[in-house]
């Protein structure tokens, strides 16, 4: 697997240190416990095992891990690589601070730690602060080589896309659906789909759940589906919702979709730094609500994309996140008629500070037919 450009790490490394100054944190700590929040390791080192302890300080960087993982770090981080040695995790990173000397404070993410965790880390006898909005603040801004990588992400699930619909037959069910998805991006290179979440795939009636999970229903002739995937590569993912039918779609479908794509367009107009985010969620709602459909759009705009599936910004009527340089968004109004069914479009965009780029271009923004190759 190719990693991040070494340099991209330094900076990474260098914006959470000048974070950590005003905080009064003299070292931060991004704690791995059974593969959770090897998001926040991966970004600031290139690590991906499942266990680990990144210990940030001024002027060097140390990874600890086992015994499991030390060849496998010292291949992926251009970090010291610690042995964490017989004694637990937290054991060895007390044994770092106290050959260092002066470290009165430690900042960590209060939000990704256990219980038991920070009791763990109050243990370690030093002043703890919380920096999980200086480390979100981090990961939020996506440099271009991360949205390459989505780009390519996005790609992936794309030719997956129609691969499954060309591969589809009479009687499939949407879980049918959803392993072919994820069994086509692995074919083709990505590392899976979203890992842990399953996509959303429902049929008629169900495709008015926004949040569907596959099941056993057989994909009737005329249903329209809603089908919201996406691939990962290199660790970032891709998310991406359109509908298709198992024959032609019903003229309702048609209308809706033509509609989100004209509300979706709205919103993307407005994409772009310093821009309010509930401005961009009110721009697509305004679409919906004039053709008599307000109540039908039961959910936000779009949410932040990148190692997770949901990540800063919020895109909704509520938000009080403002638009950066950096962002990486996802944009999908969508409607939904109780007993009728639902449909929703979905695509991924990169705000730069002098233009924002649609990463899922791949994939037309139009409805599918099943049984067709694009």
């Amino acid at each position: 697997m190719i990693e991040p450009a070494r340099e991209y790490f330094e900076e990474r490394l260098a914006s959470l240190r000048r974070l950590m100054k005003p905080r009064g944190a003299d070292a931060a700590l991004v704690l791995v416990r059974e593969g959770y929040n090897w998001e926040t390791c991966f970004h600031l080192s290139g690590f991906r095992g499942s266990s680990s302890a990144l210990l940030i300080l001024d002027g060097e960087a140390l990874l600890v891990t086992d015994g499991r993982y030390l060849e496998q770090a010292s291949e992926q981080t251009d970090l010291t690589v610690v042995d964490q040695g017989p004694g637990s995790i937290l054991e060895a990173v007390e044994r770092e601070l106290s050959s260092r000397g002066g470290v009165r404070s430690v900042g960590f993410q209060a939000r990704r730690v256990t219980c038991d965790l920070h009791d763990g880390l109050k243990g370690l006898g030093r002043e703890l602060v919380d920096l999980t909005d200086e480390f979100s603040a981090i990961r939020r801004k996506k440099d271009p080589q991360e949205a390459k990588t989505m780009e390519e992400a996005a790609r992936f699930a794309a030719d997956a896309f129609h691969e499954t619909l060309s591969f589809f037959l009479s009687g499939m069910t949407e879980r049918v659906i959803a392993a072919r998805l994820e069994y086509e991006m692995r074919m083709k290179g990505a590392e899976g789909g979203w890992g842990g979440q399953d996509f959303i795939v429902a049929s008629g009636p169900r495709s008015a759940l926004p949040h569907g999970r596959p099941g056993e229903k057989v994909i009737e002739g005329g249903e329209n589906v809603l089908v919201d995937f996406g691939a990962r590569h290199k660790g970032y993912l891709s998310d991406i919702t359109r509908t298709f039918s198992a024959g032609e779609p019903p003229q309702w479908v048609r209308n809706a979709h033509e509609l989100l794509s004209e509300a979706q367009s709205e919103a993307i107009a407005l994409l772009e730094p310093g821009r309010p985010a509930s401005e961009i969620d009110a721009a697509a709602r305004k679409v919906i609500e004039r053709a008599g459909f307000g109540s039908l759009f039961i959910h936000g705009l779009g949410h932040g994309l990148g190692l997770e599936l949901h990540e800063p910004p919020t895109l909704s009527p509520r938000s009080g996140d403002v638009i950066s340089a950096g962002d990486v968004v996802t944009v999908e109004p969508g409607i939904y008629f109780p007993g009728k069914g639902g449909v929703r479009l979905e695509d991924d965009f990169y705000v730069s500070a002098e233009r924002t780029v649609c990463l899922t271009s791949s994939l037309e923004r139009k409805l599918f037919k099943a049984g067709a190759h694009p």
